[in-house]
């Protein structure tokens, strides 16, 4: 006998099998068909090979010559052999002075002195620098005929220098701007910021070093006092669209805020990290390691010092080191402001003069930075705000280089910026082109200055990324 269904369970028909299948099949047959029109509409739309341009690809690592159909343009195409893609960096400008100064520098006194006006380093330092440089095996050349690191560290620091664009410089390096660019941005300053950054700026590591910046500050007036913090501006124009009022702050246009803590001699000891130029000094400094952990600890809150009692004539021992800061930071103990709505003439009037005095350390650093490394004044158009900051702790690591070399001293701020500005006022600028190696005129940065001195331009926010992501704006 057949066997009962059990309770609950539903008798499937053969009508409803075949209907179940029929709708199976007609749904696998849509499906077929509308990815059938899909591939045949992108195959109609996608272009031939021989209307897809051969433009470089700037964007990501992998760029020249991904895009599939692209055909390879020899830079000078008149030329025969390998000198249709070279760009004969032996017979160039800055290599013929480059090896005429190592080899006899004695000799060319006024080439030496050139050199290092350009650099904005004395070439003991570019020299060190670049053993250095060449004794890391991350950065030796795999090609016989690559273009020496020597000449590319030559091109990266006239970068700094100048804020040129790469595509002007390519006459008188002898190089690619895509060589120098990607030199640049993914092997120079990576490199500076592993193996260079903690050696040359850094706080106080011990007592003694403590006690020698204290103790100038002591001969100016302030015992106790270990350093003066302030806020600096870079220009950047990377920002996401619709994000700009974060970034436009006291400079009226977008920017990026750093703040940063010097000492007597003008020597950077510590650099935050990178805030949008809206942010107030007070958030700013909450984000500061130096002033939130370093100054807690007790090497900074043990250390002592006297003080006049205006009571009674005599001094007062106190203990824990303070900064100098303007009134935009908070009332904490470690920062120390001058006093506001004072009366004319009176004591409390005399000493916020003499904070102000001694507090401008921090303000002629950065003219003295910013004068020196001229890229500072430009746009920034890279979209990472980290490259950014990269750029501008790169400029501080090689500003600390030179105030040690020259062994600058305190109250010598005005000479220094006097001498970063003749620096630049005494450039040539022979070797700054306004056209690439193929006489295609390019954008450069220093031709924003004008723009930055007068204020932001609403109808000049273009977001072109001179350095970036993108080839530069052609003129």
């Amino acid at each position: 006998p057949p066997a009962t269904p059990a309770r609950g369970a539903r008798m499937v028909t053969a009508d409803v099998r075949v209907a179940r299948w029929r709708r199976r099949k007609k749904m696998r047959f849509l499906l077929t068909s509308a990815c059938a029109v899909t591939l045949a509409y992108l195959e109609l739309e996608r272009p031939s090979s021989n209307e897809r341009t051969a433009a470089r690809l700037v964007g990501g690592r992998a760029r020249y010559g991904s895009r599939p159909g692209f055909k390879r343009r020899p830079m000078f195409p008149r030329k025969t052999g390998r000198n249709k893609w070279e760009h004969g960096w032996r017979h160039s400008y800055w290599w013929t002075r480059l090896t005429t100064v190592a080899e006899s520098g004695d000799e060319h006194l006024l080439m030496r002195e050139t050199v290092e006006r350009k650099l904005r380093l004395p070439w003991e330092l570019f020299d060190a620098l670049a053993n250095d440089m060449e004794s890391d095996p991350a950065l030796c050349e795999r090609a016989t005929q690559a273009a020496p690191l020597r000449l590319k560290l030559c091109a990266a620091l006239r970068h700094l220098a100048t804020g040129h664009s790469f595509d002007g410089l390519e006459s008188s390096f002898g190089m690619s701007a895509q060589t120098m660019r990607d030199f640049f941005w993914y092997k120079f300053l990576p490199w500076m910021m592993k193996n260079k950054y903690e050696e040359h700026v850094f706080t106080p590591k011990s007592v003694d070093e403590l006690y020698d910046i204290c103790q100038e500050y002591e001969y100016a007036g302030f015992p106790g006092c270990c350093g003066s913090v302030d806020g600096v501006h870079v220009p950047w124009y990377g920002f996401k669209a619709g994000a700009r009022a974060e970034y436009v702050g006291k400079e009226k246009h977008p920017t990026l805020v750093f703040g940063v803590t010097v000492d007597h001699r003008y020597r950077i000891m510590h650099v935050t990290s990178v805030h949008a130029g809206a942010t107030n000094d007070k958030f700013v400094i909450r984000a500061d390691d130096f002033h939130t952990q370093i100054m807690h600890t007790s090497m900074y809150k043990d250390f002592t010092y006297n003080l006049l009692d205006t009571r009674n004539g005599g001094q007062k021992r106190y203990k824990g080191c303070y900064v100098l800061c303007d009134g935009g930071y908070g009332d904490w103990r470690n920062l120390v402001s001058a006093y506001k709505c004072v009366a004319p003439g009176s004591y409390k009037a005399n000493w916020s003069h003499r904070v102000g005095s001694v507090r401008k350390d921090a303000e002629c650093t950065f003219g003295i930075l910013k004068s020196r490394f001229r890229i500072l004044f430009g746009r920034q158009y890279r979209h990472n705000a980290t490259d950014v900051e990269h750029v501008f702790k790169v400029c501080c690591i090689l500003h600390n280089m030179l105030m040690r070399a020259r062994d600058v001293t305190p109250w010598r701020g005005f000479d220094m910026l006097q001498q970063a500005e003749e620096e630049h006022c005494l450039d040539d600028a022979v070797d700054l082109q306004e056209v690439n190696a193929r006489g295609e005129s390019v954008r450069n940065i220093q031709h924003e200055e004008v723009v930055l001195a007068d204020g932001d331009d609403d109808n000049n926010d273009t977001r072109v990324l001179d350095e970036g992501d993108r080839p530069p704006l052609h003129s």
